[in-house]
């Protein structure tokens, strides 16, 4: 992440073609040619590399070697609780999809309230279709990607489905029902989960329309003790906010590198809708009865500053969980590190499967 390395992918994207040029006369003989296509692919990689650690260097996908490489600490950092003003850093029909996971349950469909027709993605837990388990229903968390993002990243890149499974096994959380919802419903456009006025209303989406379509089709304990959030960057800004928002429809969310304001131009443009969807200034105004985890890395620098900018603000009856790896960037190794202690807290505060 430092200054150092970029620099010297500069200097050696500099340094390439400049040896290209005094070798390439140079080199004869029945290598000749080989020799020269090597200084050409060499030039291009350090051109790519330029390219990559500025990348990099700007949004702070990887912090250290040791994060692009894998190594995740999540389960060795505790959860810490916070005072008050702690400072510091139905009718539709859903597919099975045995392509992406066998438990993966999919269907397209127009929501009633938001008119948004868009898809959802709901994996089951095991034992969920077993005969014993007729008449068992069960809590759910609902899973937000970040931009530019599809809900079968929660399935792939990120192991949302197989950390809760290995959470189970190991008596550590109960199972939920997992719903990822489409996000981006205008392609190329994030709309960071707001409802605009003049559409589309994608809050209104991911809160009315996926619970009422989810509650129908499966066995989904509707009160809202039983429905989380959970998302990652921007998916983790609109698990917050939206928790913020309707605490009629959640008693809990995880944030995982989230910002604590909208990031969107066309949002920031609207002061009114900047301020109905900040999390700090609905923070400064309302005091829901729901309980944040607040999930970072110490050299994400953004989302530390989010965390610093909403734990003062927390006052009871919200509450709020403090959870920082104190290393790591902004990518899917950290956010699945973070996953099993993520589902230990959430099933610490939703309700557990029960009978009908």
């Amino acid at each position: 992440m430092g200054w150092p390395l970029l620099i010297a992918a500069v200097l050696l994207a500099i340094a390439g073609p400049v040896a290209c040029l005094y070798l390439w006369n140079r080199v004869k003989g029945r290598l000749a040619i080989a020799a020269r296509l090597f200084m050409i692919v060499m030039c291009q990689a350090f051109a790519l590399l330029v390219g990559g650690v500025s990348v990099n260097h700007y949004f702070e996908f990887y912090a250290s070697w040791s994060d692009l490489f894998g190594g995740g600490k999540g389960e060795d950092t505790p959860i810490e609780a916070l005072g008050p003003g702690a400072i510091g850093s139905g009718n539709v029909r859903f597919q099975r999809t045995p392509k992406l996971d066998p438990d993966v349950y999919t269907a397209t469909l127009t929501g009633e309230r938001s008119r948004i027709r868009s898809r959802i993605l709901v994996w089951v837990p095991p034992g969920y279709n077993s005969p014993a388990n007729a008449h068992q229903t069960y809590p759910v968390v609902e899973l937000l990607p970040g931009y530019p993002g599809t809900p079968s990243t929660w399935f792939h890149a990120v192991h949302g489905a197989s950390a809760l499974k290995q959470a189970v096994a190991a008596g550590h959380a109960h199972p939920f029902i997992l719903v990822a919802p489409v996000t981006t419903v205008i392609h190329g456009r994030d709309t960071e989960c707001v409802d605009f006025p003049k559409g589309p209303r994608v809050e209104t989406w991911l809160t009315d329309d996926v619970r009422q379509a989810v509650t129908k089709a499966f066995r989904a304990q509707p009160d809202r003790g039983a429905w989380g959030l959970m998302g990652f960057s921007t998916g983790g800004y609109c698990a917050a906010k939206m928790a913020v928002r309707r605490p009629d429809m959640f008693g809990a969310a995880v944030t995982m590198q989230g910002d604590a304001v909208p990031q969107t131009p066309e949002v920031q443009r609207d002061h009114a809708l900047n301020a109905q969807n900040s999390v700090l200034d609905l923070l400064r105004t309302h005091r829901p009865p729901i309980s944040l985890l607040l999930a970072g890395t110490r050299q994400d620098r953004h989302s530390d500053e989010a965390i610093d900018q909403i734990m003062p603000l927390i006052r009871p009856p919200t509450t709020a969980f403090l959870y920082v790896l104190p290393k790591g960037g902004h990518n899917a190794s950290v956010w699945n590190s973070m996953l099993p202690k993520s589902y230990a807290w959430l099933s610490s505060r939703l309700s557990a499967p029960r009978p009908s």
